[in-house]
């Protein structure tokens, strides 16, 4: 009787707390700087920190390649050992915020990274190489 009851009490946390497949919130927690709060999807991920007014996002996608993608413009920059046709650019999204993110494929698969910010004194060029960084890790788990 103490066991079902002690499995009662514990099997709806274990099932509440959600899982990224492609990264732990603690590493998401070391990109934006702290710990994290995560919203995952069957396609995605999405890491989100306040901390002092400010809100830091990180989102990955994966989707099939066939699927619509975010896909960067043409002044992206093309980024070599993450994946295949793999590119970086800057991220326009919500007003007043700032972004990167890094576009690519491995095999049959799409994926996106992008670190996102409405600290307008966060360095572009601080995120991209955090999203660079992430994007190594989610292609070496597609690999």
């Amino acid at each position: 009787m103490r066991l079902i009851l002690a499995l009662a009490l514990f099997l709806p946390a274990m099932a509440a707390e959600e899982r990224c497949v492609w990264l732990n919130a603690a590493t998401a927690g070391g990109a934006l700087g702290g710990a994290v709060h995560a919203a995952v999807t069957p396609t995605s991920c999405e890491f989100t920190r306040q901390s002092g007014g400010h809100d830091f996002a990180l989102r990955i996608e994966v989707t099939a390649i066939s699927a619509p993608h975010a896909q960067c413009g043409p002044r992206a920059d093309a980024l070599k050992a993450i994946g295949n046709e793999a590119l970086a650019c800057a991220y326009e999204g919500k007003e007043g915020w700032i972004g990167e993110q890094v576009t690519g494929r491995v095999r049959d698969q799409a994926f996106l990274v992008r670190i996102s910010t409405n600290d307008r004194t966060a360095a572009p060029k601080t995120l991209r190489e955090k999203a660079r960084n992430i994007a190594e890790q989610v292609a070496g788990f597609l690999f």
